[in-house]
């Protein structure tokens, strides 16, 4: 009998993306915060985090496995709204281990900004100590989990990729529409970062479904290291689009910004080595992005 596994943030990026990865695998059912806009996953249920009782939610789902994507990833709305950024990105974490047997793993998907801006290359031995309302956020996700006597796994990651959302903007799209429509942006040449594709960590994720390790933390993220600046360069690049409208910037000199460390890098030797994959390179990165990019137009 095949797994049923449970994605939460379906409306995003990441877990529109493990939606259609792991369909084909497993008994896929799917939950978002909005309607979809344009074609919804067959076992598709809108549903809100804010809620008190998340019974409904796991009735309907009866998962053997949750992968919880869901979060406010933007910085600043968190800043601006810390209440509703530690029930979303934190309290939903314990809702969901009061809400489920022990029978059901969670897998929860965290971040590089538990992190602070003095840890380089960040391995799941370093100490967390984030910087953000955000990063702090995810930490109390993190903190429910490694409190708990379930088995789960917390995957620290820092993703690229594409929004099947079309009211949803990342990185990627941002940069690219910016640069078809030559409407000046800034990239970062001093905000370092390890890119992994969604679809790279769909593929990561499926090995950790079967994995008996028992290891709890694990980074997920490229293999190589580089700035903001210069992955926004060589994605256009590769795309062949102009690049006359893409400004070098410093985050340190950006007065209204909110705090976030600079150095975002993960370190997924463990992975690796565990494994015995290698994971993507910026390079392998890029053409992965470039190539869905393209099938996406």
């Amino acid at each position: 009998m095949r797994k049923k596994i449970l994605i939460t943030g379906a409306s995003g990026m990441l877990g529109s993306c493990l939606e259609i990865e792991l369909a084909g695998k497993f008994d896929v059912f799917a939950t978002g915060g909005t309607d979809l806009a344009g074609k919804t996953p067959e076992n598709y249920l809108r549903f809100d985090l804010r809620e008190a009782s998340y019974q409904p939610l796991i009735e309907w789902a009866d998962p053997d496995v949750i992968i919880h994507c869901a979060a406010l990833t933007n910085g600043k709305y968190c800043n601006d709204h810390p209440e509703e950024a530690f029930l979303i990105n934190g309290i939903s974490v314990w809702k969901l281990i009061e809400s489920t047997t022990q029978k059901v793993k969670l897998i929860y998907i965290s971040t590089d900004a538990v992190f602070p801006a003095s840890t380089h290359f960040a391995s799941e031995n370093d100490p967390v100590a984030p910087e953000s309302v955000y990063g702090k956020s995810k930490e109390l996700g993190e903190f429910f989990l490694l409190n708990s006597h379930r088995d789960c796994t917390i995957i620290r990651t820092t993703i690229v990729g594409l929004n099947l959302n079309p009211a949803r903007q990342g990185f990627a799209e941002w940069m690219v529409e910016s640069a078809k429509n030559d409407r000046e942006i800034q990239l970062f040449d001093d905000v370092l970062f390890t890119p992994i594709s969604t679809w790279d960590l769909a593929t990561a994720i499926e090995d950790l479904l079967a994995s008996t390790t028992g290891e709890r933390v694990w980074h997920i993220a490229g293999s190589e290291i580089c700035s903001k600046y210069a992955f926004g360069v060589a994605l256009l690049k590769a795309l062949k689009l102009p690049l006359t409208s893409v400004a070098r910037g410093q985050i340190t000199n950006f007065k209204d910004r909110v705090k976030r460390s600079t150095d975002q890098s993960l370190s997924s030797d463990k992975y690796q080595g565990v494994f015995k994959r290698k994971l993507p390179d910026i390079s392998s990165t890029i053409a992965t992005l470039t190539k869905k990019i393209a099938g996406h137009e």
